[in-house]
């Protein structure tokens, strides 16, 4: 069973029902849509096209909408043509609204030239382009050049280390977020999060929404800014997740940093019960070939052992030549960074902190130390919303857990969590019937054989006299032993 999970960002390559089920059948665990690009129409048919290939192949899959974010943009050109910026020129950013050249373009942020002053650095297209700022007017900055190359319309725009007085959640943020819940998805990611407070306000405007009977969509708050790092702490009370943004990231500190924030995001957020994501460029060179760099082969397998939840696809999958081979790969790297030789790479860490005085935390370490001393690598828990089994995972013990739950909804969500195997079982009115169920579900299932000794674990249960509870059980026997 495969710990660390894959999330592939959906576009004109890979959209189609036959296209998603392709992708599913080699190892996809959960699909972006990225609000940036597309249409709300459009995204919905590709919603429905993930949800009747994961039904056809009674397969958990989870949906995550990605919000566009305050991207800060330049503005269209002349005959809508690229411009060669030449080094040591000079070049123009103006609020004005006008058509762009090679000698000066508009943006969509008119609060620029109040921010930014000589000497800042201005980054276009991902770090692309260079600029150096000389001098501002009221409606103007003007910028050398340091390291020119071909701009094309509505290009990002990055200010590294310059706070920015704007909201994380823009109003087309708004629109998209109240469509997401619409569709019921499983997971909304915000853009360019600086502290816990944008956290909070998104986190209570999914709670208004909500349309689950159990559970809610779960928020990923994406760090790629600067702030976002020296408010970390913060940002993980208010978030249910983080996602490594390595692309603006890597633009609005510094590439050299990327790898040591990775290491530092992962760690707090396992540390704190969240789930993460690592994200952009894990298999860049294979939007084009075939195979990927070994490079890039190493960089998921590191990710994997510092103990990220999900390795995640964008342009890869999107709009890649390869997408089915780029999740294959993705599938293989993870296989094999998990096996047998390399598992001492991993450490348990919830075994090495300091006692948090939480009933869960207790519970998810009584279950895996239990485990360990009865010869098991199997742990079925039983949860209404997925938090006792996101719990669970937290711990990375490196058990296999299979997570019995109720409804579809939440069996989509799990498929995104590490080393979660979600199924699916009948709600039950007794703890004896609930257990029973369970059993039977796991044996069809085929993950447990009759005879095996396995742990049974449930957080609270509303309805139900189990709470909190670990149990042994022995698939086949009437009688567990607790």
């Amino acid at each position: 069973m495969r710990r660390a999970k894959i999330l592939a960002t959906l576009g004109p390559a890979s959209n189609t029902q036959k296209n998603i089920e392709s992708l599913i059948k080699v190892g996809l665990n959960a699909v972006r849509i990225n609000m940036s690009h597309g249409t709300q129409e459009e995204h919905a048919e590709t919603i429905k096209n993930a949800r009747a290939a994961a039904k056809k192949l009674d397969k958990p899959l989870a949906v995550l909408v990605d919000l566009s974010g305050p991207k800060i943009r330049t503005g269209l050109l002349e005959n809508a043509k690229p411009v060669m910026l030449e080094n040591d020129a000079e070049f123009i950013i103006t609020s004005q609204d006008i058509e762009g050249n090679a000698q000066k373009v508009s943006t969509n942020f008119k609060e620029l030239p109040k921010l930014v002053a000589p000497k800042a650095k201005i980054l276009l297209d991902d770090g692309a382009i260079e600029l150096e700022v000389k001098k501002v007017s009221k409606t103007d900055v003007v910028t050398r050049v340091v390291n020119g190359g071909l701009l094309s319309e509505r290009k990002g725009i990055n200010l590294p280390n310059t706070k920015l007085p704007i909201a994380s959640l823009t109003k087309k943020d708004r629109v998209d977020l109240e469509w997401a819940m619409e569709q019921s998805v499983d997971y909304i990611a915000l853009s360019f999060v600086r502290r816990g407070e944008d956290c909070a306000e998104v986190k209570d405007l999914i709670k208004k929404l909500n349309r689950r009977e159990l559970g809610r969509p779960l928020l990923v708050a994406k760090i790629e800014k600067a702030e976002a790092i020296e408010n970390l702490t913060d940002i993980l009370k208010n978030t249910d997740g983080v996602m490594v943004a390595r692309g603006d990231l890597g633009v609005e500190t510094s590439t050299e940093l990327v790898p040591v924030y990775q290491k530092l995001i992962i760690e707090s957020a396992v540390l704190n019960d969240k789930f993460v994501i690592t994200a952009t460029q894990m298999l860049q060179s294979m939007i084009e070939n075939p195979r990927p760099t070994r490079a890039e082969a190493s960089d998921v397998a590191n990710a994997v052992w510092d103990g990220t939840d999900t390795v995640m696809l964008s342009a890869e999958t999107a709009t890649g030549k390869y997408p089915v081979e780029a999740v294959a790969t993705m599938a293989r790297i993870i296989n094999s960074a998990e096996t047998v030789k390399t598992t001492k790479l991993k450490r348990p860490v919830k075994f090495t902190e300091e006692p948090t005085g939480r009933t869960s935390q207790a519970l998810c370490k009584a279950a895996a130390i239990c485990a360990r001393e009865i010869l098991t690598d199997k742990i079925a828990v039983f949860t209404e919303s997925g938090l006792m089994a996101r719990r669970l995972s937290s711990v990375r013990s490196g058990l296999s857990t299979f997570a019995l739950t109720s409804t579809d909804e939440v069996r989509n969500q799990l498929a995104l969590i590490w080393g979660v195997e979600p199924l699916c079982h009948e709600e039950a009115k007794t703890t004896e019937a609930m257990l029973k169920d369970g059993e039977q579900t796991l044996l069809k299932a085929k993950v447990v054989e009759k005879g095996e000794t396995i742990v049974m674990m449930a957080g609270r249960l509303s309805g139900l006299g189990l709470s909190s509870s670990v149990v042994v059980w022995t698939v086949g026997e009437d009688v567990p032993r607790k």
